[in-house]
């Protein structure tokens, strides 16, 4: 087998001092200087990355030829063994078969209401003058609206508390590789355990009283769903507990988490582009947000789009080659690591005319300029077998957010500087985003 390209061994340590400080734009570095197909690092730390839609073609085929859970196996301290992200081979499409459902549209429908009602919430205290994070206030909106539609109202008052309880595993998985697990008091490690265990008190907590009191035939929430949802097409048989914990609390970790960081880079490229902000506010109008009329939208989505292409939250993603597989004319060996960065191929100029520049009209098939984007060039939820489970209710809820903002209030950044983007489990805006509100049309009521 011949060297696969990247950096020669007495060149790893300058590498990796350049990916430890800014790792987004050493991969663009690397792409530039390697071609789409680079090896980096050694030994268990040893990773190819695959750039660009060539390199991507058979990375993102059937499940059969790849194992995930080695590479993911970092989040498990948070969203435990049987987790969707951690899961491999008939584990994972069995437990997706049984997920899936309680995230289709018509449920997703069913939660609009609660996002504008803890959107409101939070703009009622966006008065004129306020200087304020708009990317933390949204952040700890969001995580009221996931930990509500994963449980429902029963534990709308313990939101907060229930997202204090999980941040230190959170911000365990948010150390750069390695991890290092010294379980001694004061130490991330035992904060992360700590954090679990606290966790998962209040969720078992929930799922015991459920399984004693029964689900309403009323209940929509998902935690109620996959109480009493069963495998399709196998025996019939349910998630255990520990499955069910497992994956409610990796939608809370992913559904907050990432969701925040897209508004957070949406809301600050809509206010430092000329015109954008206005134009959304001419679009979204004076009319309630519902579910249809999100639909009619078309600003927004481009807009969306297009802050997902320049910030993707999951900028780095990846998975281990059982078998060899071809990127870019480059033969790669089973038993690789071999990882795809959508925060890279997105910017790649020969995939996408003027890159750097935020253009929502680039999503506008009648715009004259517009351009089909090649397969497999625009990755911000994966594609595949292992597409992100909940894209489309964080794509709702961030649409929701972003309407509801523009609706209620004119922000100006205080600084027009672009932030430096912050962590490879959840690219978000560094120190945030933030506004002096200008003026506020005042709270609307909350939706019906």
């Amino acid at each position: 087998m011949s060297r696969l390209p990247g950096p020669r061994l007495w060149q790893q340590g300058l590498w990796g001092l350049r990916m430890r400080r800014d790792p987004f734009e050493t991969l663009v570095a690397m792409h530039r200087r390697y071609g789409p197909v680079f090896a980096i690092g050694a030994g268990p730390y040893r990773f190819v990355f695959l750039i660009g839609s060539d390199a991507h073609r058979e990375l993102f085929s059937p499940d059969k030829r790849f194992l995930w859970r080695e590479v993911t196996k970092p989040v498990m301290v948070v969203d435990g063994e049987t987790a969707l992200i951690v899961s491999d081979g008939e584990d994972h499409q069995r437990r997706r078969r049984i997920v899936q459902p309680a995230f289709n549209i018509r449920r997703i429908d069913r939660h609009v209401p609660l996002m504008v009602e803890e959107a409101r919430r939070t703009l009622a205290g966006w008065t004129a003058g306020r200087e304020l994070n708009a990317y933390e206030e949204m952040r700890r909106c969001i995580r009221r609206i996931v930990i509500r539609a994963l449980f429902g109202d029963r534990l709308s008052d313990r939101a907060d508390e229930l997202g204090d309880r999980l941040q230190p595993a959170l911000d365990f998985v948010d150390r750069p590789l390695p991890q290092v697990k010294i379980d001694v008091p004061g130490t991330p490690w035992h904060r992360a355990r700590v954090a679990r265990r606290r966790t998962d008190e209040l969720v078992f907590a929930e799922i015991d009283a459920r399984r004693r009191e029964g689900v309403d035939d009323d209940d929509d929430d998902v935690l109620s769903w996959l109480l009493e949802a069963s495998d399709p097409e196998g025996d019939g048989a349910k998630l255990t507990d520990q499955e069910v914990r497992d994956q409610v609390v990796s939608l809370i970790a992913a559904g907050y988490e990432t969701t925040s960081a897209a508004v957070g880079w949406t809301l600050w490229a809509a206010l430092a582009n000329p015109g954008v902000w206005e134009r959304l506010r001419a679009e979204a109008g004076d009319e309630p947000v519902d579910a249809e009329r999100l639909r009619t939208l078309s600003y927004l989505d481009s807009v969306v789009s297009e802050s997902l292409r320049l910030w993707p939250p999951g900028a780095v993603a990846g998975r281990k080659l059982l078998e060899p597989i071809d990127a870019a004319g480059v033969r790669i060996p089973a038993g690789v690591v071999a990882l795809y960065s959508p925060y890279v191929t997105q910017r790649l100029p020969e995939l996408w005319p003027d890159p750097l520049t935020f253009r929502p009209e680039r999503w506008d098939k009648n715009d004259p300029s517009y351009v089909e984007p090649a397969l497999l060039s625009y990755l911000p939820f994966g594609a595949g077998p292992r597409r992100c489970l909940g894209f489309a209710f964080a794509l709702t809820e961030i649409k929701v957010l972003l309407a509801e903002v523009v609706r209620a209030a004119n922000l100006e950044l205080l600084t027009r500087q672009e932030p430096q983007p912050q962590s490879i489990a959840s690219m978000r805006p560094k120190g945030g985003v933030h506004v002096r509100v200008r003026s506020a049309r005042g709270a609307p009521s909350p939706a019906v």
